[in-house]
């Protein structure tokens, strides 16, 4: 004859009980994680950071970075970066691969102080939202591009005016794409040695 075993009711019960009340819980939990995203998708998608040709300009790193191609950019770099740990965010720029320009983002050390200029979530150690990530081509990623919300649109509008006022352009092709302006050549200057 064969031997079985029950479990007493109240114990199955209290079990069962448990597991659903997990269950629960983990919901929660996943919704909650779902509406951080919503609120800041850019949180969701991992940065592009690290590469060995770019380098930190804020506070942790205050070495500039030169580009084959843009010795003049190193001096302009620093003064960005200078401006911005006032305001308490940092410039992180790379070379792109190609020799075509520099790379850049923005990172908030100090989300208080950069609230004052940039707009969106601030959270410290985080990247300025953009909307989408630095050193991604996507079609309609220009630095114009109207299709995103208005605190992504200032926060373009706000890092190309930056850069333009330290002599670089952002390129058509992504918000984060910047190259340094041509400088003016010196005017030549004709004279006649007979004269004198």
């Amino acid at each position: 004859m064969p031997i079985v075993t029950t479990m007493p009711t109240r114990r199955l019960t209290s079990r069962i009980a448990a597991a659903s009340g997990s269950k629960r819980w983990s919901s929660v939990a996943a919704a909650l994680v779902l509406a951080a995203c919503a609120h800041s998708p850019q949180a969701a998608v991992q940065t592009t950071a690290g590469h060995s040709s770019g380098a930190s300009l804020g506070a942790a790193a205050p070495t500039a970075l030169a580009c084959p191609g843009e010795p003049r950019a190193r001096e302009s770099l620093k003064n960005i970066a200078a401006e911005l740990q006032a305001q308490g965010l940092a410039l992180k720029a790379a070379c792109q691969p190609d020799g075509g320009g520099l790379r850049v983002h923005v990172q908030v050390l100090d989300g208080v102080k950069a609230s004052k200029v940039v707009r969106g979530p601030l959270a410290d150690g985080y990247e300025v939202d953009m909307g989408t990530p630095s050193g991604v081509v996507l079609a309609g990623e220009a630095g114009a591009a109207s299709r995103f919300s208005p605190d992504v649109q200032h926060n373009r509008v706000w890092l190309s005016a930056l850069m333009a006022r330290h002599q670089f352009d952002n390129l058509p092709d992504a918000w984060w794409h910047f190259a340094q302006r041509a400088s003016a050549s010196p005017e030549v200057v004709e004279t006649d040695l007979a004269a004198r």
